[in-house]
């Protein structure tokens, strides 16, 4: 098991369970430091794989939970919390985490050549008058500061075997002891040398909690043949809580290319005015679509664009629910697509009907075939087309004048999100309500059991968008991914 993976969880984990209680009148009036200017940064190492930096003061997850009136659920909060800190090696004894952990936390992951599994770093201010004793619990007294103590805890699981606290207050801790030495060592040269994300940072001064990693942890589009390896690029995911949803927004960022945060409002801004979608949306054009998300689509789909002779240009739109599903595409005046020719309907019965300017067509066949000596009639299902205001819709339903308004509008709609000068845009949105399942959970072997029982998250949205114009050298994606918390 990868320590990458652990530490997402930890990420999240701490996100939604480490809050405060009581956070004091003044603290909330003082200005909040913004993320670049913490101290902590300069205890972070280079050529780390998975960097979280936060400076979050309170949840509201917490609060929330204050209401809930129902002493099972809290006491599963604690739980969960008491056994990521199992897990690290943490003891609190009567301690509260509240009042040792003082606002600024890393959790930095390394590849260790000589393991399977990456090494971890993690590195939080307490306050003055606490000190590793509160966070070990062990039988012998440890008060040092400037030393590197080794953890140990016989028959129990701990990642962190080697702990340090500094003379500012911070708590240094490792699965390797030379990170540590690492971590130290980075601190006082700190001045010296440019910080790794300080460009990456830029637009992201006001964020709380922030995740950089070299590349996205689920994508459509991210791959070796449209971004290399070893180019600069990081992604950064930054995190919000609202109405029990869990809000990961990640951004392909690259300092050395000029794109930071600031390069996707003009993209947000189009995609933020465009309505909510209930249903699977994916649009693209050809040559995207067939590299990247032939997976996402049904069979009939799939054999329709075998057989679709159009331009590599040309603009597709996808619908898909449960049960029903659309195609969308504009009409080639020149080289018009004869849905009859395709194989799938071979031997369909044809009808069409005009109104107004808008053209329906249905396609059906049903069949008598003989099986145990019996007759049966075998219906296919129904294929329509509708071609309606230079569009040309197909589906497996029939299609009324106010659903055919709405489709034709976010088909344009999207159209007009891609610039003139663009040669690349995609866009994938999925709806998966029904998931129990979260894909940073499913190799967390040690921790998933313990989790899945008590706190229910599922995946309730997933959206990705590429994009790339003349004259810009690169693209940028956007991906973002909402899990409900129960």
């Amino acid at each position: 098991m990868k320590l990458r993976v652990v530490a997402i969880i930890l990420l999240l984990s701490l996100l939604l369970f480490f809050g405060f209680k009581k956070v004091s009148a003044n603290k909330n009036k003082e200005q909040s430091t913004n993320i670049e200017q913490l101290n902590i940064l300069k205890y972070i190492p280079e050529n780390n794989k998975l960097l979280f930096i936060s400076n979050l003061d309170s949840f509201n997850i917490v609060n929330n939970n204050e209401k809930d009136k129902n002493p099972t659920n809290k006491d599963n909060f604690v739980l969960i919390k008491d056994s990521i800190l199992d897990y690290l090696g943490i003891d609190l004894g009567n301690n509260k985490l509240e009042d040792i952990y003082n606002n600024e936390l890393i959790i930095s992951t390394f590849e260790n050549n000589k393991k399977l599994k990456d090494d971890i770093l993690i590195v939080f201010k307490i306050k003055p008058e606490k000190t590793i004793d509160d966070l070990l619990n062990l039988p012998n007294k440890i008060d040092q500061i400037d030393e590197i103590i080794s953890i140990n805890r016989e028959n129990k699981i701990n990642f962190l075997n080697y702990i340090y606290r500094t003379d500012d207050n911070y708590i240094i801790a490792s699965s390797d002891k030379k990170l540590i030495k690492n971590s130290i060592s980075s601190s006082k040269n700190f001045k010296k040398k440019k910080f790794q994300y300080e460009g990456e940072l830029v637009g992201l001064n006001n964020e709380k909690n922030i995740l950089f990693t070299n590349k996205f942890l689920e994508s459509k589009f991210f791959n070796k043949e449209i971004f290399p390896e070893n180019n600069g690029d990081k992604i950064a995911t930054i995190f919000d809580f609202k109405n029990k949803q869990l809000i990961l927004k990640s951004y392909l960022l690259n300092n050395k290319k000029n794109i930071d945060i600031l390069t996707y409002e003009k993209l947000m801004n189009k995609e933020n005015s465009n309505e909510d979608n209930p249903e699977n949306l994916i649009f693209c054009d050809m040559k995207n679509f067939d590299k990247h998300l032939n997976p996402l689509i049904n069979d009939f789909q799939l054999s329709f664009f075998e057989e679709f002779n159009q331009n590599n240009n040309q603009n597709i739109l996808i619908l898909n629910s449960n049960k029903d599903w659309l195609i969308t595409f504009e009409k080639n005046n020149e080289d018009q697509f004869d849905l009859s020719a395709l194989r799938k309907l071979k031997d369909f019965n044809k009808y069409t009907l005009k109104q107004n300017e808008d053209i329906y067509s249905i396609y059906s066949k049903d069949i008598l075939e003989e099986k145990d000596d019996v007759i049966k009639q075998l219906t296919y299902e129904n294929i329509y087309s509708i071609e309606s205001g230079g569009l040309q819709i197909i589906s497996n339903h029939l299609i009324d004048g106010k659903k055919l308004e709405k489709i034709s509008k976010k088909f344009f709609n999207l159209k007009s999100n891609k610039d003139k000068s663009a040669f690349l845009y995609s866009k994938v949105d999925i709806k998966d309500g029904n998931s129990n399942k979260i894909e940073y959970f499913s190799n967390l072997q040690d921790l998933n059991f313990l989790i899945k029982n008590i706190l229910k998250i599922s995946n309730e949205e997933s959206l990705e968008i590429i994009s790339q114009s003349i004259p810009e050298k690169n693209p940028i994606i956007y991906r973002e991914t909402i899990l409900n918390i129960l």
